[in-house]
């Protein structure tokens, strides 16, 4: 009986692990956080409840965070959840600085988040990085979904932020 009650413990304990990692759903939800404030507050509580998160889970942590601004009306807010996103997704680049996905994560928010506010200082750091990322290393080795990978390359070339030499690399990564 002991046994048993220790198997279906272990049992979801794994279960909830697995659930938290589903990198899949997150995408998916962050995706429809963009769009949906009661999406974007669901996926942050989700993230947040996730024990010991590696730097990509504190990326999309971060990055909802700062989506929550996109929804807040009171100015006060709206500051405060981006801080809030920025600090944790500067954390997630601590954490893991050579992270494709990361980068690009805290690149894209940079790129909707006007100049003034200061938040795109390391818009042009996180664009090198990532054109860096794709030139050194063997596209199979970054481990992400082909359609993420595709996704990412044309928002990077979409963005006007790279320049020609950038966008071959880039257009190089999806051959």
């Amino acid at each position: 009986m002991k046994t048993f009650f220790l198997s279906l413990i272990i049992l979801f304990s794994t279960a909830t692990i697995s659930m938290a990692y589903d990198m899949k759903k997150i995408r998916e939800d962050y995706i429809a956080a963009i769009s949906n404030s009661e999406k974007a507050d669901k996926l942050c509580s989700e993230l947040t409840a996730i024990k010991n998160p590696d730097a990509l889970i504190l990326a999309y942590l971060g990055s909802a965070q700062a989506i929550k601004a996109k929804h807040a009306w009171n100015p006060v807010n709206k500051m405060s959840y981006l801080k809030q996103g920025f600090k944790t997704i500067d954390k997630a680049i601590a954490k893991d600085p050579n992270h494709l996905e990361v980068r690009f994560l805290r690149f894209s928010l940079q790129y909707y988040v006007p100049t003034f506010l200061g938040y795109s200082k390391n818009i042009d750091t996180d664009k090198d990085k990532i054109i860096d990322l794709l030139k050194k290393k063997e596209v199979a080795s970054l481990k992400l979904d082909k359609k993420i990978l595709k996704d990412m390359v044309n928002f990077m070339i979409d963005s006007k932020k790279c320049d020609e030499q950038e966008i071959a690399i880039l257009r190089k990564a999806l051959a």
